[in-house]
């Protein structure tokens, strides 16, 4: 790609030191990032691969700002940048318009560049600002389906760009010394908060109402502007929540949704609407790659409590209830006053619940009412009451941005899935397993729990 596309009458390339005036900061962080995307391939594969685009070793890229196209629609429509990915075979081209701090697209604008898009032959939108969705194919705004039969719309939320970067830095996975220079200095950008990039900070307004409507025992009504905007924040909470992990953990954590709410916002909306109406609770479930299992995140607006959880099946080759509960307490190595253990039982018996000091000492004390059943599953819970925090919409989210993380360390990054063991060789079946007898010893000395 030598030379400009012939829809481009005048732009500048995407430079890494923009001369720009004092007022035009979103040009200045879009030109940045454009820039050092360019020069990354990997940050580029990353980025690009949610907005349908694979990246291959011939693949190259330019990015320029300033950019006036032959074909107007509008004086004075003029996008942020201009991004042109060449993968050997085909070009593709995409505008970007980007906001930063708390300006917010409007249905409006992005039409216009829709539209600017169409008439000049460009593939695609991209929109960029402090504004959360799930997905990338998911705009903040809603805008004629008839403008993207031939333009695709897409969005990247700041915080999870910046979140991209961060993992890539983590994993190591740029190796050439000057692309991770790069790198780095584009954590360090993105980070500072005079840059205007954002996170996901506090409820909406309505927030403080509806958790008071609920503690009144009043009935919420699924029409009501204010459930709806609460649902809504439910979900930006849950997509910040999934760059809060990414970072923590080191790679990316998603939010597992089923396929026909993922597909639908607004399916995905009624239904947390739904929830928070009938049962006054929102959750989200996030899927942290090589975890046990998926973790569980439950906001209980009458109880004013976060509760976060992982299950377990239990394992077959114990025959007690004790030898089971005790396979479990061996993999969580804190007893902090906030775990509990809520063991699962065949048939219609009610799940039992303990918390893990209690069991420590005692792990009978879970059984049921029958004394020959034994669990076929767990769970282990983390429950947090909030009290009065639970209404403020700061506190609130500085609190399960808090909670859920702490119990990934005490828990998450602890449990590991049972496994039958495999067979033994039949002329061994008979003879004694050396480590068995030492384990035996041991419990006869009283230095391990026995298995019963």
């Amino acid at each position: 790609m030598t030379d400009r596309p012939d829809f481009i009458v005048s732009g500048d390339e995407a430079r890494l030191f923009p001369i720009l005036a004092e007022t035009s900061k979103e040009k200045r962080v879009a030109s940045i990032f454009l820039a050092v995307m360019t020069q990354i391939p990997a940050l580029a594969e990353e980025t690009l691969s949610t907005v349908r685009m694979r990246v291959g070793k011939r693949t190259r890229f330019r990015a320029f700002t300033e950019v006036v196209l032959k074909e107007k629609v509008e004086d004075g429509c003029r996008p942020d940048g201009l991004l042109l990915v060449d993968t050997g075979r085909t070009q593709w081209s995409a505008l970007i318009e980007a906001k930063i701090g708390r300006n917010e697209l409007t249905a409006e604008q992005v039409s216009k560049y829709a539209e600017l898009a169409k008439a000049n032959g460009i593939d695609a939108v991209i929109t960029i600002s402090n504004e959360f969705v799930s997905r990338a194919d998911h705009s903040p705004v809603s805008i004629s389906k008839t403008l993207l039969r031939k333009v695709d719309l897409f969005h990247w939320s700041w915080s999870w760009l910046a979140t991209v970067c961060e993992i890539l830095e983590y994993q190591e996975a740029v190796t050439d010394s000057e692309q991770g220079y790069l790198l780095r200095q584009l954590n360090h950008f993105l980070a500072h908060p005079a840059t205007g990039v954002e996170r996901f900070t506090q409820m909406t307004a309505s927030w403080k109402d509806v958790t008071q409507s609920v503690l009144n025992d009043e009935a919420l009504k699924k029409s009501a502007p204010e459930v709806e905007a609460v649902a809504a924040s439910c979900v930006a909470e849950e997509r910040d929540l999934c760059l809060h992990m990414s970072s923590h953990v080191g790679q990316a954590v998603a939010a597992r949704i089923e396929r026909k709410l993922s597909e639908d916002p607004a399916a995905r909306l009624k239904s947390l609407i739904d929830h928070l109406v009938a049962r006054h609770t929102l959750s989200s479930v996030f899927r942290v790659p090589h975890c046990a299992s998926d973790i569980d995140v439950c906001v209980d607006l009458a109880r004013r409590t976060i509760a976060v959880s992982m299950s377990l099946k239990a394992p077959t080759d114990k025959k007690s209830t004790k030898a089971r509960i005790n396979w479990l307490l061996r993999m969580l190595p804190e007893d902090d006053e906030r775990l509990l253990v809520r063991a699962h039982w065949p048939g219609r018996g009610a799940p039992t619940t303990k918390d893990v000091r209690t069991l420590r000492d005692d792990p009978s004390v879970i059984q049921n009412d029958n004394a020959d059943a034994t669990p076929h599953s767990f769970e282990v819970l983390l429950v947090e009451n909030l009290g009065k925090r639970f209404s403020g919409r700061r506190t609130f989210i500085e609190d399960i941005e808090r909670v859920v993380p702490s119990f990934y360390d005490l828990v998450g990054v602890n449990l590991k899935a049972w496994q039958m063991p495999p067979p033994k060789p039949v002329k061994a079946r008979n003879d004694p397993d050396p480590g068995e007898l030492m384990r035996d010893d041991l419990e006869e000395a009283g230095a391990l729990p026995r298995d019963e």
